[in-house]
């Protein structure tokens, strides 16, 4: 990510050692190896956060282009609709064949 090499991080340790003193920098290094970690972790937080993102938006886009949202809510109102188990037709019918059944002298 910076290309750091061995001696460029050997030179700011030693710079580091100068400035803070030996009593100090072992303290310095784990407040920032701390402030370091909490950073990789809210970067990779916003990243899983925005490739979700992206990975809904890929769905909405192909659901827009393969069956248009209003198709499926009309499909969707169809299939709450209730189901009559016995419909009014079958009835009626019943209905007629026993009326006739009591009419028919023949029987």
């Amino acid at each position: 990510m910076f290309d750091i090499g061995f001696w460029e991080l050997t030179l700011v340790g030693l710079i580091a050692l100068l400035v803070l003193g030996p009593e100090r920098l072992p303290g310095a290094i784990r407040t920032t190896a701390y402030w370091l970690r909490r950073a990789r972790n809210v970067a990779a937080t916003v990243r899983a956060e925005v490739e979700r993102e992206l990975a809904l938006e890929e769905v909405r886009d192909s659901l827009e282009k393969g069956v248009p949202l209003q198709e499926l809510k009309a499909l969707e109102r169809e299939l709450k609709r209730p189901v009559d188990p016995d419909p009014v037709p079958h009835r009626s019918t019943a209905k007629k064949t026993a009326v006739n059944e009591v009419d028919d002298p023949s029987a």
